[in-house]
């Protein structure tokens, strides 16, 4: 058999599989985007406008929306630990132009104010009970939005 014949074969072959997971119901996307499973997310959401440039860590997923206190609360999960995820957001926010405001951090949680793009909240992070791994996070921003 050819290169060209064994190539095209394994296009193929891959396609199938792609196909038979969507198909089929394939792996979880937020567990392949690196959540442990034991964590559940009920959905997916995307952040709105006002927040297209809050960066978030890879594996994030955004799944409920919530209006409290005047907020709208945003939550979901962020596969690693506090530290690291504390330091990205502490790290990323100001230079996707947010003003970070006060906050603090203890050994299970992380949470800061923030402002920027006409916006301004806080957001939090939080480890999650005997699931290693997962973070619940919350973005709050004025329920203008």
């Amino acid at each position: 058999m050819s290169w060209r014949r064994l190539a095209a074969a394994a296009a193929l072959i891959g396609a199938a599989a792609v196909a038979s997971a969507l198909a089929f119901g394939g792996p979880d996307p937020a567990h392949a985007a690196g959540l442990p499973a034991c964590v559940h997310p009920q959905g997916r959401l995307s952040l709105p406008g006002p927040l297209a440039r809050f960066p978030l860590p890879a594996g994030t997923v955004v799944e409920c929306r919530q209006l409290r206190y005047g907020y709208a609360i945003y939550s979901g999960y962020v596969p690693g630990a506090i530290n690291p995820v504390r330091d990205f957001l502490v790290s990323r926010l100001p230079s996707a132009g947010y003003r970070l405001g006060p906050g603090d951090a203890e050994a299970a949680e992380a949470e800061a104010a923030y402002s920027g793009h006409g916006v301004r909240g806080r957001w939090k992070v939080r480890a999650v009970p005997a699931c290693p791994g997962a973070l619940t996070i919350q973005i709050a921003v004025k329920a203008s939005i």
